[in-house]
């Protein structure tokens, strides 16, 4: 009976958002836009879909190899792997992951996605499927999507840190079809802290022009775009360029303070949810018990 309700709930959360979803649309799919409304029939999920129509982003399938989800910054469009398609379920779960990433970057200010914002997106992505008490044959229907399934199972059979270092892990590992690898927040500080000793030489102009390359590598931003970049800022006077060095400084620390607070917090959020749904997660590993770790 639960799961049959919650697959039927998306009919209120219809209702409940028909305001907002009049003038507002976050994909063209008919199959994602069920898996949205999956996502916002959950006690977990209800609140990020609010997020995602109040900061609209474009969902669609990506046409490109990797079963990941993809994030196009600059038109803000997020891509979800079209072998998912066979399962609203999973479908959703890809979906609540990424659109999770995408919250986080928004509120944080950051101007990329890190390594830390996968850690957080597979802990959401496992608690949604725990509350939408997802069976075996739901990942079967989506070709067994071994990426969701094993984080899935690894949140009930293991625990949430062991989620998250298999997460760092992925999102370090060199994948240039999902975007990969990812940069860490301490990866960011120590870069902060290289532009402080570049004001009086040529360095801080190199430093940002190789993290655009970086980028540009990643697929996340085109060659040009790095190139634009770098002449506009070695075109600017002397004096303007030190005070783009010490706002930019103090902006990007007062980010970094801001996503160490939310990570934080975060984490705390899952640890009281997991303490709160033992016993949803007990079932969750009896179902899964089988699942090669």
């Amino acid at each position: 009976m639960k799961r049959q309700l919650l697959i039927l709930s998306p009919l209120l959360f219809l209702a409940a958002c028909a305001g907002s979803r009049r003038d507002v649309r976050l994909t063209s799919e008919p199959s994602i836009e069920r898996a949205l409304d999956i996502v916002g029939s959950t006690k977990q999920g209800r609140p990020l879909v609010q997020f995602l129509y109040k900061n609209p982003v474009s969902f669609e399938y990506s046409n490109t190899p990797g079963l990941c989800h993809k994030f196009s910054l600059k038109t803000e469009t997020i891509y979800l792997p079209l072998d998912y398609k066979g399962s609203d379920l999973v479908l959703a779960l890809a979906l609540a992951r990424a659109g999770q990433i995408y919250r986080l970057y928004a509120l944080t200010g950051m101007a990329e996605i890190i390594s830390e914002d996968e850690e957080l997106g597979a802990l959401f992505q496992a608690r949604l499927a725990v509350e939408l008490n997802l069976v075996n044959a739901d990942f079967d229907k989506a070709g067994g999507a071994p990426e969701i399934k094993t984080d899935f199972c690894t949140y009930v059979l293991e625990n949430s840190a062991y989620v998250m270092a298999q997460a760092r892990k992925k999102a370090l590992s060199p994948d240039a079809d999902c975007q990969r690898p990812r940069e860490t927040l301490e990866n960011q500080r120590v870069w902060l802290e290289k532009t402080v000793r570049a004001i009086n030489d040529e360095t801080f102009y190199q430093l940002l022009y190789e993290r655009d390359l970086a980028r540009v590598k990643k697929g996340l931003m085109p060659m040009s775009e790095a190139m634009k970049n770098d002449a506009v800022l070695r075109s600017l006077p002397t004096y303007t360029v030190y005070r783009y060095q010490r706002t930019f400084y103090d902006t990007q620390s007062d980010i970094f303070t801001r996503f160490g607070e939310i990570y934080a917090g975060e984490i705390r959020k899952d640890a009281s949810w997991r303490a709160a749904h033992q016993a949803d997660i007990d079932r969750a590993r009896e179902e899964f018990s089988n699942c090669n770790l």
